[in-house]
């Protein structure tokens, strides 16, 4: 029975998170980027180098999905690929500094937006919401 007052209760949350803060974040974060593009970055930043089916596997995409998404990544230098030194046929993606430094600076755009949405709330209320953001986090991160 708590699964599901769980679930109606995150259903109810993914679209109010959606209003106050993922839109405005989507909105004031202006890299330039599709959100999958930017997805194959953090995907990249957090596994390092990859080969195309890996990162296809990750973004739950065909390879032949992905293809343009990197194309346009490596355009732009913000990734490259790497052939294995054993077996030529292997190409690696990883990300170059120039891609690493675009997703720094996004992430430092993001944050500036949810402090000024934060800055509503006061002390008290931000230790809370500090405290059960950090409880759901923890909890979400269990769930395969």
């Amino acid at each position: 029975m708590h699964d599901l007052k769980t679930a109606e209760t995150l259903f109810h949350l993914i679209p109010l998170l959606e209003k106050r803060f993922f839109r405005t974040v989507a909105q004031q974060s202006k890299t330039g980027l599709s959100p999958m593009q930017m997805h194959a970055l953090l995907l990249l930043k957090e596994h390092g180098a990859c080969t195309m089916s890996a990162l296809a596997g990750e973004m739950l995409m065909p390879k032949q999905q992905v293809t343009p998404i990197i194309d346009k990544l490596v355009k732009e230098n913000f990734v490259q690929r790497e052939y294995d030194t054993v077996d030529r046929r292997i190409i690696r993606i990883r990300l170059t500094p120039s891609g690493l430094d675009l997703l720094e600076k996004d992430k430092l755009t993001k944050l500036d937006v949810l402090n000024s949405k934060l800055a509503y709330l006061d002390e008290n209320d931000l230790q809370s919401l500090d405290e059960a953001a950090t409880a759901f986090l923890k909890l979400i991160q269990k769930i395969p």
